[in-house]
């Protein structure tokens, strides 16, 4: 049976790049989960229990994210070090930003979120068309990041309303309509 990685390299990826801009993206989701989880049990301020809920909801999500990239990682027959210091560490850290305003977390916090759709625009256009599975969990992903971003700025009174949807947030929908595929069953380019 042909591997997922045979089917990519067929469809002309340079799959270790691929990979790695995966494993990027899944230290950067695990940092997530990490930040959110601490920011919850610290004060936040005029925003209080909402934004804590929200953190919730979006750590939550992220630690989806994070096993969904790392599940796709190993399907290319990628691996990651066993060793979370190197894996969080080194290459796969984000850019320092120096415009963080310490006096203002939650508009901080706005603009993290708003950084992290990025690196899933990128995905989606290296993998369209040659990768599909990588595509729709890329795309499912940015859809999920935008949602936050959406989340928070609502809440800051700067987004349209009505997205706060209580059972919804959460819960992953756009990762949550993605099947799983067994291997060598993606279709070709």
């Amino acid at each position: 049976m042909i591997s997922a990685r045979e089917v990519v390299e067929r469809a002309g990826l340079d799959v270790n790049i691929l990979i790695d801009r995966l494993s990027s993206a899944a230290a950067a989701e695990l940092r997530a989960v990490y930040r959110y989880t601490i920011l919850t049990v610290h004060p936040l301020g005029f925003a209080g229990e909402e934004l804590r809920q929200i953190l919730k909801d979006i750590r939550d999500e992220d630690r989806r994210h994070f096993e969904a990239l790392v599940g796709r990682i190993y399907e290319l027959d990628g691996r990651l070090p066993e060793d979370i210091r190197q894996f969080l560490d080194g290459r796969h850290a984000p850019p320092e930003d120096g415009s963080a305003d310490a006096q203002d977390p939650v508009t901080t916090l706005v603009e993290e979120v708003r950084r992290a759709v990025h690196p899933y625009g990128g995905l989606c256009d290296l993998t369209e068309g040659r990768d599909q599975r990588t595509f729709l969990l890329s795309h499912a992903i940015r859809n999920e990041k935008t949602e936050h971003v959406a989340w928070l700025k609502e809440l800051l009174g700067t987004g349209p309303p009505g997205r706060f949807h209580r059972g919804f947030r959460g819960r992953s929908p756009f990762l949550a309509r993605l099947a799983t595929a067994p291997e060598g069953t993606e279709p070709t380019a």
